[in-house]
């Protein structure tokens, strides 16, 4: 049974798709699931594009997603898998994988061709190529170890912390992180970035110093699962053909899940 609170909660966020209408490109969208919903947010600011609901009971379940190459968002939930457009935030289908049960969901996909690097504005021009110099030089690279609330970067080198960061908002939930390479342009950082997501929140860090670039709160939902999944078409690309990713195929959150169920029973 639910409590008044959690009912009026459910009616709120009964409507099923919220856009704002602005154009996007694939590459600067971040696609995150909370709480029962699924959001697409820009990179360079962590504002909303849309906001769906799974298309089925999801608002005390994990929903995990994977972005194909073809600008179509797979999210898995409850023993079902449904297809949302990245672009809008459309359903284009529901599969109920019948006979399956109503347990925790991963989903990922097999690409629809070779990945290829976009075409650049110099391809045809007698422009000279970017220098690798000053700024635009590798970076550091840095170990990012995630946990409740908070992600800790470390040198590979020599194990020391090189920086810290709590999640303001995020509580003690598990903490999900996506790494982003240096990109120019309009919308781009030239820099290397963090994209942390924690609970309702979501953060943007600057990989080798840890400065906040933005946090927004993406999620109003009162209650559901406070277990962020997270993805770009290139990190789903590079989990489905390098490693198991836990924002596809949520084992660790599974394991959280049972852990709960665990000490529930345990004190009934």
């Amino acid at each position: 049974m639910f409590s008044s609170n959690e009912k009026q909660a459910l009616k709120e966020n009964e409507n099923t798709l919220e856009q704002n209408g602005r154009p996007f490109e694939l590459r600067d969208a971040l696609f995150c699931t909370t709480h029962g919903s699924i959001y697409a947010i820009s990179k360079s600011d962590g504002s909303r594009f849309w906001q769906a609901k799974f298309p089925a009971h999801s608002f005390l379940a994990l929903i995990s997603i994977f972005v194909t190459d073809n600008a179509k968002v797979i999210v898995g939930c409850n023993g079902r898998t449904a297809c949302l457009d990245a672009y809008t935030g459309q359903v284009k289908w529901v599969n109920h994988m019948a006979g399956t049960g109503i347990e925790e969901t991963g989903v990922v996909c097999t690409m629809s061709g070779p990945l290829r690097p976009p075409p650049t504005p110099m391809a045809d021009s007698s422009e000279d190529p970017p220098s690798y110099d000053g700024a635009t030089a590798v970076e550091k690279p840095l170990t990012i170890g995630s946990t409740r609330g908070e992600i800790v970067a470390v040198d590979p080198e020599t194990g020391d912390e090189m920086w810290r960061y709590n999640c303001p908002g995020g509580g003690y939930q598990i903490t999900t992180v996506v790494v982003e390479p240096p990109r120019h342009g309009p919308n781009r950082w030239p820099f290397q970035v963090v994209y942390v997501g924690c609970n309702r929140w979501v953060y943007c860090l600057r990989a080798s110093t840890g400065d906040l670039l933005w946090s927004n709160k993406i999620c109003e939902n009162m209650i559901g699962l406070g277990m962020m999944c997270m993805a770009t078409p290139w990190s789903s690309r590079v989990s489905a053909e390098l490693y198991t990713d836990f924002s596809s195929i949520p084992h660790s959150q599974d394991h959280e899940l049972e852990r709960r169920r665990h000490n529930i029973n345990g004190l009934a």
